[in-house]
């Protein structure tokens, strides 16, 4: 009996979910969700492909309003969604600002030589969590994976997803192999016999690992390692082992300040070292994921306003 009862749950399923795919219009669900047909069909007639209403409408049971696939949410539960929710635009905000900042302030040359820990951690965490939260939200959204193809709603939800996989592999592709072929990378700070200094050798001195703290500025290279504010070779978002020309402008004190500090030599920038493998993967990941953050933003935006 137990057997008998169980087969027929199983039909009982299978029929729903037919049912739920290819929904026909009918007066009953009409007056039962007092909506007119093109609520829940594309067509003003009704019948054929179903909006988004329509597919949560048919996947919620035929219960009206199809508040996310379910009767109705209660306090508790649009609480609970509320707080997931949440979580998943801080998780999102810091994950993406990170890459911002990183990519378009402090440039991918600021990770080249190895990948910086803090916005590692902070990126993993970041991706985690919009991850698990982002998988509550779809779930509390939808009932039926129809939605995801059927709608543009879905297939907008879908593309964020396959981003977001993307995204996801190719970071731990670069934390577990890129980062370490990075920092095997790294080159010993030597001053060449000449004192001209081109951007692979200064890069050296970048500071860390009891290395000395260099910079470029106007063809000279400055000693900054004695200076306390140039601790571990860093200085407010400025590292060590790069020319800082350009950076002068937007400093609160002027070009003074290096007069009085010890000149290790001269800088010739057009001697440019060709780049390792890792470092073009790294480069190519980078731009990559910046451009996948500009077009998954494009498409909350659509999603939220466009449609």
């Amino acid at each position: 009996m137990h057997l008998s009862i169980y087969k027929t749950g199983i039909f009982i399923l299978v029929i729903n979910l037919i049912i739920c795919s290819s929904a026909f219009a009918t007066p009953e669900y009409a007056e039962r969700s007092e909506q007119g047909c093109l609520t829940c069909h594309m067509d003003e007639e009704g019948g054929g492909k179903l909006t988004t209403e329509g597919l949560e409408f048919a996947s919620s049971g035929y219960t009206w309003p199809p508040i996310g696939g379910y009767r109705v949410l209660g306090p508790i539960r649009k609480s609970v969604r509320l707080g997931v929710g949440l979580f998943h635009i801080i998780a999102a905000f810091l994950w993406f600002g990170t890459i911002l900042y990183v990519h378009l302030m402090l440039k991918p040359a600021y990770a080249e030589r190895g990948l910086p820990r803090g916005e590692v951690a902070l990126g993993l965490i970041s991706m985690v969590v919009v991850g698990i939260s982002g998988t509550l939200l779809t779930i509390s959204r939808i009932r039926s994976l129809d939605v995801l193809y059927l709608s543009q709603w879905g297939q907008l939800l879908s593309l964020k997803i396959i981003f977001y996989l993307i995204m996801i592999s190719s970071a731990l592709f670069t934390v577990l192999f890129i980062g370490p072929k990075l920092k095997r990378g790294r080159i010993k700070a030597a001053i060449p016999d000449n004192k001209i200094f081109d951007p692979l050798t200064l890069q050296a001195f970048d500071g860390e690992k009891e290395s000395p703290a260099y910079i470029a500025f106007k063809g000279k290279v400055y000693d900054m390692t004695a200076l306390k504010l140039w601790k571990g070779g860093t200085h407010m978002k400025h590292q060590a082992g790069h020319d800082l020309t350009g950076a002068i402008k937007k400093a609160p004190h002027g070009e003074e300040k290096l007069e009085s500090l010890t000149q290790a030599g001269t800088y010739d920038a057009a001697l440019k070292a060709p780049k390792t493998f890792a470092q073009k993967a790294f480069y190519f990941i980078a731009y990559m994921n910046l451009s996948i953050v500009f077009i998954v933003l494009f498409i909350i935006a659509y999603w939220r306003w466009g449609l």
